[in-house]
């Protein structure tokens, strides 16, 4: 897991090391899809992390081929040839990023409200309702820079939201909402089953929300290391300049994507007792 974090480190800087800005993000939700696997086996066992994967390939991709093919989900938009093949219109990569950064904001959403026990009756809606805003919190800072400026994907009406619609964030959360919602109640009549000695392990947790911070920082490399530049993908959405879109994107990856960060590691090093 710490190997897949520090390789994941070094491509925050990928542009500096002259690597493709599609390959990064290709390889980036690559790897944090084999570190959620294997932190969720873990922490939840493989019986629990595989259902969660099922679940969230199913609703991510169904609300992806539905938005690509009607514009209904998440505004009209099509994805470019940048991020590998498509089925359906949509690159199996994309369900990689829900996966990965779903089950760290999954976890973030429990540290945060002391919900690392079994989730159930109305917590179910607040741990649901709290990992699906963490989780847009990084699409609120990424998705302009991969879209608007790179154009791994185009939206064809823009917004005013750096050239993205307001409705692609709606869409986010109702899609990670239901997906996160669908897991937890798979858990319920389905209880996680941890390994016994994680309950207390301080580093252990730490993990998810390091992975989180990794993607924030990400974030910010991109955008003051060459990841926003003209010609825009999408000119017609942004008329901003770059120094426009970089810094606005550093600051609100720090503060949007930070804060989730810091409660979860305030939970988890701060509170006098087990964090479970």
């Amino acid at each position: 897991m710490v190997v897949a974090l520090a390789a994941i480190a070094v491509l925050c800087f990928g542009q500096l090391l002259h690597i493709d800005g599609a390959v990064d993000a290709i390889l980036t939700v690559s790897l944090g899809f084999l570190f959620i696997l294997v932190h969720g086996s873990i922490a939840w066992g493989w019986k629990n992390i595989i259902a969660f994967v099922l679940i969230t390939v199913a609703v991510s991709f169904s609300a992806e081929a539905i938005g690509v093919a009607t514009g209904v989900v998440f505004g009209p938009y099509h994805y470019t040839d940048l991020l590998g093949p498509k089925i359906l219109g949509v690159p199996p990569v994309i369900q990689l990023g829900y996966l990965a950064v779903g089950y760290a904001s999954v976890v973030l959403a429990r540290l945060i409200l002391s919900l690392l026990a079994p989730v159930r009756g109305w917590a179910i809606l607040a741990a649901s309702v709290a990992g699906a805003m963490i989780m847009v919190g990084w699409d609120v800072c990424m998705d302009p820079l991969q879209s608007t400026a790179s154009g791994d994907w185009i939206w064809h009406i823009g917004g005013p939201y750096f050239g993205v619609g307001i409705h692609n964030y709606i869409g986010w959360f109702c899609t990670v909402f239901v997906y996160m919602f669908a897991y937890y109640v798979f858990a319920r009549f389905n209880p996680e089953v941890p390994r016994a000695n994680v309950a207390p392990a301080r580093a252990f947790w730490s993990l998810p929300p390091v992975f989180y911070a990794l993607m924030a920082l990400n974030v910010v490399a991109t955008a003051f290391f060459g990841g926003v530049t003209l010609p825009y993908a999408s000119p017609a959405n942004y008329h901003g300049t770059p120094a426009e879109m970089a810094n606005s994107m550093a600051l609100i990856a720090v503060f949007v994507m930070g804060s989730p960060i810091v409660f979860a590691l305030g939970r988890i090093f701060c509170v006098q007792k087990q964090i479970a």
